[in-house]
């Protein structure tokens, strides 16, 4: 047993290295019933005796491994987070094969399972924010594996926006979208990125007025890549 708690502290140690420094590891059998429900339609069975991962990377340190992929690779995150997701299960988990639900063809329901996780909490512009790197994170990867892994604690501190009295995010906004009551009108949204000579295009403003989590905000490179990867999608659904 020692030796398998040595090997798990290990595997974390390893993925913060690479750049997943938010990690939990569930019990999919204490999931909320709606969000058992969610997997259920998604054809995931949350009731085998296995563990529920859930990867995300903070700030830059995962985009300075791989930013030079992303030239030559069209989805190095992807590549990148299912490599670490298989290889930490069989390396340090003793895990030899997992079931990998994202990233995928599936809609893994991130932000609810992230909420569920105590990884992040809602905000009025629509991303979640992480206690620690407020709106600057992102998840990677979710998956199953058969190991008796320790249970995580959810983060601390509870809702950054809570303790926000002056809304940085409801001013910065171009469009006029964000509400802190009433949350982001993606409509308006959507309508004022797709304008010709956006300043809202490859970036979303009022993320950028967020006080959370400053120091781990993404580079320049960073925030384009993005950004504008967002944006082909957003134009594609507009259009089909």
């Amino acid at each position: 047993m020692k030796d398998q708690g040595v090997r798990e502290k290990a595997g974390h140690e390893w993925l913060d290295s690479l750049g997943f420094q938010i990690r939990a590891v569930l019990d999919p059998g204490c999931s909320p019933s709606a969000l058992w429900d969610e997997f259920g339609r998604l054809g995931i069975d949350l009731t085998s005796n296995a563990r529920l991962v859930l990867l995300a990377m903070g700030g830059t340190r995962l985009w300075n491994r791989i930013q030079k992929r992303v030239k030559t690779e069209a989805d190095p995150f992807d590549v990148f987070a299912i490599y670490a997701a298989n290889l930490v299960s069989k390396k340090y988990w003793g895990c030899d094969q997992i079931e990998l639900l994202y990233p995928g063809s599936l809609a893994v329901p991130l932000q609810r399972l992230g909420q569920f996780a105590g990884c992040s909490y809602p905000s009025p512009i629509g991303v979640d924010l992480h206690p620690v790197y407020g709106p600057w994170f992102a998840y990677r990867a979710v998956f199953l594996i058969h190991a008796e892994l320790q249970l995580t604690e959810p983060e601390s501190g509870g809702s950054p926006c809570e303790s926000c009295a002056d809304k940085p995010c409801v001013a910065g906004c171009p469009a006029g979208a964000v509400s802190s009551t009433d949350g982001i009108d993606l409509g308006r949204c959507i309508e004022h990125r797709l304008l010709p000579r956006s300043g809202c295009a490859d970036r979303c403003r009022s993320r950028l007025m967020c006080p959370v989590g400053k120091k781990w905000q993404y580079g320049e490179a960073q925030l384009a890549y993005h950004g504008n990867r967002s944006l082909v999608s957003l134009t594609r659904w507009t259009q089909s």
